[in-house]
């Protein structure tokens, strides 16, 4: 929904289409961890593999039963429980409103593309930080022969096709399922949610099968201006300092650490690996239509987006008041809507092969 006070024309139309809706009694489903629907195709054919990763799994998810769905509440937002501050974002419905809305953007960006990785009849896909579980579900129907596992903090996705599931899961510890297993690793946005890249790239590189890939869907904290320079003490960009701020006091920084993915995936072993790097428009300023879209959307991503980033970070780590953090936000999204600052972000697209068994690779 538009935030009260904010008017401009890119976020008239605020009905955007996605699978999870319903009320917040709905936010407590999730789809357990299933033996009988996984089947052993998703395991690789050593049965003490398999007999071991099935019961890591199902002591994880057992743990964590009992807990996960007593949902923390601050400020009128809903936060996740297990692991609880791991992510500072709430997991509420307004939240997964503003997650499918930057989903509709990121495909118009990617065109109608949800990966770039070359994949062939994948049989296995992992995507960490699933969030609504709108990405895994999308790709369950593209690829109805390929089993896709989303995981996540909070258990808020609905229910999935038959070849889909969704676990409840921290990626920043070690990971419970097979390795040389995923034909691909997907991630978007997941800044703020891993405390050690590099771990997190190896994990990556021990789960995914020979010649599978990892991708990762950043947008670094930092806006940009094809607009006249904007002065420092601006609203909009005193949000992006006090966030830098805040957020590298925390354990899972959210700091621009996007730009040292390639040398990470090198570093541990994969191959091919790529970065492409396109705009994301803030606001209908840009004369190209799908850019036009796409900035109409990237304003209700942002007005809504601007609190959930914020009001916990800012209220747990700074000292605000909610009432401080809120006003600020109402000044900043003046900040938004004006069209002649022409702000826009990245969307840096990462990706990377493992090498095939028989593959050689030079040093």
């Amino acid at each position: 929904m538009a935030a009260e006070g904010v008017t401009c024309e890119a976020i008239r139309d605020t009905s955007i289409g996605h699978y999870n809706g319903g009320d917040d009694d709905d936010d407590t489903k999730r789809s357990e961890y299933e033996l009988s629907t996984l089947g052993d195709s998703i395991f690789d054919s050593d049965g003490s593999s398999i007999a071991s990763s099935m019961s890591s799994a199902v002591r994880s998810n057992s743990s964590i039963l009992s807990t996960v769905g007593n949902y923390r509440f601050e400020h009128d937002r809903r936060y996740h429980s297990y692991r609880e501050g791991n992510w500072v974002l709430p997991n509420d419905q307004q939240e997964q409103d503003r997650m499918d809305i930057f989903h509709q953007m990121a495909l118009l960006r990617m065109d109608d593309k949800l990966h770039v990785a070359p994949l062939e009849n994948p049989r296995r896909v992992l995507d960490i930080g699933t969030g609504t579980g709108i990405w895994a579900i999308e790709m369950a129907f593209k690829y109805p022969n390929a089993r896709v596992i989303g995981t996540d903090l909070s258990p808020i996705q609905v229910s999935p096709p038959a070849n889909c599931s969704f676990e409840v899961e921290d990626a920043d510890s070690e990971w419970v399922y097979p390795t040389n297993n995923f034909d691909m690793i997907h991630t978007r946005q997941l800044l703020g949610g891993i405390s050690d890249w590099r771990r997190f790239f190896e994990q990556a590189y021990a789960h995914a099968r020979p010649g599978g890939w990892l991708e990762l869907q950043e947008t670094p904290p930092d806006p940009h201006t094809d607009g006249p320079t904007p002065p420092a003490d601006l609203p909009f960009l005193r949000i992006f300092s006090l966030f830098s701020e805040a957020a590298s006091t925390t354990s899972r920084p959210f700091a621009d650490q996007v730009s040292q993915f390639t040398s990470h995936m090198k570093a541990v072993g994969f191959v091919d690996v790529t970065s492409e790097t396109s705009r994301l428009p803030l606001g209908t300023w840009s004369t190209d239509p799908t850019e036009k879209e796409i900035g109409r959307l990237n304003v209700l991503n942002f007005v809504e987006g601007m609190e959930a980033y914020t009001l916990a970070l800012f209220t747990r780590v700074l000292g605000m008041t909610a009432e401080q953090v809120r006003s600020l936000i109402h000044e900043a999204k003046k900040d938004v809507c004006n069209r002649k600052r022409r702000w826009y972000f990245d969307l840096v697209i990462v990706r990377g092969r493992k090498p095939y068994m028989e593959e050689v690779v030079s040093a």
